[in-house]
């Protein structure tokens, strides 16, 4: 069972036991080739304040001519309609826009959805990442898990789009086909659950959802592939959880190091 330990500064290093099986393992090696050659990225939820949001948007007004500055609150309602400007801009990739662009559209994205769900604490989930286009197809039988359990490592989100479980949690039904993102793609990255997320089962008012807000592209995919890709796909854990509580109670982190046990 390949392992890999997250270093923060000044903080207990965490134990990520991955999972012995072949995504597992291919995510394993994927996270420590790039780590040898590329910046690890980590963004700490409590840097992510709604006066934080305010800049941002200003920014975003000024590059893109967004008007996301006239929302003094960022809420489940006006953020689904806000990450359309991100779809949109982004549904060719990120080679049309420059560098300091790239930044301002991620620190926006992360931030758009911690002022969404409310800051001030760290019950979110811890996330490294990398910038990079880099990753395999994951593959087609991999079973994704219909809870998210505290301490659960997950693959990170490849897409600017979303998973069926979360547009219907949102209740986001404008425009499916274009926001909804099945996770079939593995990219270079980490994400630690800080909370409990409880078992998603009703699959009955899942698909009316979709039959509802997108039924052509329940007609072109199917039921049985949004079901499938429909939950968490998580390919380890924390093994040494109260240092995961220590971490996580503690002030703004930084990032130090990672290491590898094959």
């Amino acid at each position: 069972m390949p392992n890999i330990q997250v270093k923060f500064k000044d903080r207990p290093e965490l134990n990520l036991a991955i999972d012995d099986t072949a995504v597992g393992n291919k995510f394993a090696k994927l996270i420590k080739a790039t780590y040898s050659r590329h910046p690890t990225i980590y963004r700490d939820v409590l840097k992510y304040t709604p006066e934080y949001m305010r800049e941002l948007s200003q920014q975003a007004k000024r590059e893109f001519g967004w008007t996301w500055d006239e929302h003094e609150d960022i809420n489940i309602g006006i953020a689904p309609s806000l990450h359309k400007n991100l779809e949109t801009l982004l549904a060719t990739g990120f080679s049309q826009i420059t560098e300091q662009q790239d930044e301002l559209i991620h620190e926006l994205h992360y931030c758009l959805h911690l002022t969404q769900f409310g800051t001030g604490d760290r019950t979110s989930w811890l996330q490294l990442e990398y910038h990079l286009p880099v990753g395999f197809p994951l593959d087609t039988d991999f079973k994704f898990k219909r809870s998210f359990d505290f301490g659960d490592v997950k693959l990170i989100n490849p897409y600017v789009g979303h998973g069926p479980l979360q547009l219907f949690q949102e209740q986001d039904g404008i425009n499916i086909s274009q926001t909804c993102k099945f996770h079939n793609f593995i990219k270079a990255g980490i994400n630690i659950a800080q909370t409990d997320y409880p078992e998603f089962k009703d699959f009955e008012a899942l698909i009316k959802f979709f039959w509802a807000h997108g039924p052509d592209f329940l007609e072109e995919h199917g039921v049985e592939k949004i079901i499938h890709y429909t939950g968490y796909p998580v390919v380890g854990r924390v093994t040494n959880l109260n240092d995961l509580h220590a971490v996580v109670n503690s002030g703004i982190l930084e990032f130090e190091s990672l290491s590898f046990n094959d």
